[in-house]
């Protein structure tokens, strides 16, 4: 995070370790790689996966379970910028760019031992019981714009492994 006299601003590069405040850390698996030992894409997705139901969970909880209204993902985006490899651990940053009314697009980067390796960028939309789209809950909304304005929901990041 920047310091300016306006107060702090956040880095918009989805490459940035500093671009997030909210932190999941997940394992690369023997079975996450292709025979060179590098991490896959279906691993990759599911990295991404990982760390964007964490921070929808610690957002609104409940809204992953299935029941009710909650969070659908229409479109997932990923950009591969480097190499990982097996074994380690990922570092999955997430945040909030853009909220409509009833979606938002939700950033990512994965970092591996210093690297980032991966972005990703996801539209999640807000269903209700009867599986349509319908508005965020205000409550939700006014999170989610906040989010995006400043990242506040945040997850420890372990400095030593990013």
């Amino acid at each position: 995070m920047n310091e300016n006299p306006q107060g702090p601003v956040m880095s918009i590069e989805r490459d940035d370790v500093n671009a997030y405040a909210f932190w999941t850390r997940d394992t690369v698996r023997f079975s996450d790689i292709d025979r060179y030992r590098h991490i896959n894409n279906v691993a990759t997705a599911t990295y991404c996966e990982t760390g964007r139901v964490e921070f929808a969970e610690a957002l609104w909880p409940g809204s992953t379970a299935g029941d009710g209204e909650g969070w659908v993902i229409v479109r997932l985006t990923v950009s591969y910028l480097a190499q990982a490899h097996y074994p380690g651990h990922v570092e999955i940053g997430t945040r909030v760019e853009r909220v409509g009314k009833t979606s938002c697009c939700v950033a990512q980067g994965l970092f591996k031992d210093g690297v980032c390796f991966a972005t990703s960028e996801a539209v999640l939309v807000w269903i209700g019981r009867g599986g349509q789209a319908t508005p965020f809950p205000a409550a939700l909304e006014t999170q989610l714009r906040a989010e995006a304005a400043l990242p506040r929901l945040t997850a420890p990041r372990r400095e030593s492994d990013i």
